[in-house]
């Protein structure tokens, strides 16, 4: 949990040099800039970096444009994506990684999801990946999972560059948590404009997809934001298939707060020491599990899994092979034994222990009782102090 030690140790670090916002369309960029602040002196000089990685990428960015929108935007998507959804630090990662294994899917790599306006070009230019990959830790701060620049990565990054409404707006933007949280994710208070171009990033990003890999693969989805917007999604690509994960709510509510100094750390532009992401860890959890359990009726049974990271970890292909029996995919030759490959990698993973408060205890009792009565959880074996 982010305690004030963690949260001080977070503000005297250094952040990264190279922000995701510098592979954002230059409009966007200057939009985001524009409508939010103030920033505090210590992304000074990310955000001058970024200012000019936008400046220096859009000639390049409108030549991708030039050369293949007519291409891609002509292309019809024939399978529909699958997305992976359900909370943060709810085991999304971990299911998304064990699929993406399997070669029959396509997914979105760290590199593509940061640079989705010049995802075409990066080929063409070795130096942004090198850039790039030194930029990038070989761990993630939140839970030691292994990065890379080609390994899979959540679309959420991609969207916050290619429009408006982002739940990262609230990683950039914390001073303004709430309003972006609403707005990016719950989609609440949004214009029809805003909602439209959201949209329109989405089926850009598919269909940019689709053309990077040259073949009709089905795509690999994750993203926690995307649990809220599972009606707009089923709207957009008619054939696309849902896998929610759930966790035990006092667990996610533990690892959601330990996430947020070194999430603040890498990605703020303005002051976060004394943010209340508590508060905002209690929002997000009870307005985004009350809207999967409300959208959920609204998706058809078929295209709709339901896992638990619990169930995951204790045999991880026997939940990969329930999800592939009800969504009718088909075990390629090397599904399985890939699938197993990458699972023996996380023989020496080491999970993080977390603590908990008798009063944070008492809220999730108090105000989570919805979830852990609908997933029949009680309290695992967390330590819990004063």
């Amino acid at each position: 949990m982010p305690n004030r030690w963690n949260m001080e140790r977070a503000v005297k670090e250094r952040p990264p040099t190279l922000h995701p916002l510098a592979g954002a369309s230059l409009g966007n960029y200057l939009s985001k800039v524009g409508r939010n602040g103030p920033y505090d002196s210590r992304s000074r000089i990310p955000r001058v970096v970024a200012t000019a990685a936008n400046l220096l990428r859009f000639p390049l960015s409108r030549m991708q444009a030039l050369l293949h929108d007519k291409e891609i935007f002509s292309r019809e998507i024939q399978v529909g994506p699958i997305f992976v959804v359900g909370h943060w630090r709810s085991g999304t990662t971990h299911l998304h990684n064990i699929l993406s294994a399997d070669p029959q899917f396509g997914w979105i790599s760290f590199i593509q999801t940061v640079m989705p306006w010049d995802m075409l070009l990066e080929k063409r230019l070795p130096f942004l990946r090198s850039l790039i990959s030194r930029e990038l830790p070989e761990k993630r701060g939140t839970d030691n999972v292994a990065l890379s620049i080609d390994s899979p990565q959540e679309e959420e990054w991609a969207l916050a560059n290619l429009n408006e409404l982002s739940f990262f707006n609230c990683y950039y933007f914390p001073q303004n948590y709430e309003y972006h949280f609403r707005r990016g994710v719950l989609l609440e208070n949004v214009t029809r404009e805003e909602k439209s171009a959201l949209e329109h990033a989405y089926v850009r990003l598919v269909k940019t997809l689709h053309y990077v890999h040259e073949e009709e693969k089905p795509l690999l989805f994750k993203n926690p934001s995307a649990t809220a917007r599972m009606p707009m999604l089923k709207k957009l690509f008619p054939n696309a298939k849902f896998v929610h994960i759930v966790r035990n709510p006092y667990s996610v509510f533990a690892s959601s707060l330990a996430r947020y100094p070194r999430l603040m750390s890498a990605f703020s532009w303005q002051e976060f020491a004394d943010i209340a992401f508590e508060d905002h860890t209690k929002l997000a959890y009870e307005s985004l599990m009350r809207r999967y359990l409300k959208d959920r009726e609204l998706i058809p049974p078929e295209d709709l899994v339901e896992t638990s990271y619990e169930a995951l970890t204790e045999n991880p292909l026997r939940e990969v092979t329930r999800i592939y029996e009800k969504f009718e995919i088909p075990f390629q030759e090397n599904s399985l034994p890939s699938m197993q490959d990458y699972l023996e990698t996380l023989s020496s993973y080491q999970k993080n222990t977390h603590q908990l408060t008798q009063e944070q205890v008492d809220h999730i009792r108090n105000h989570w009782q919805f979830a852990l009565e609908e997933w029949g959880y009680e309290m695992p074996g967390i330590e819990v102090v004063p």
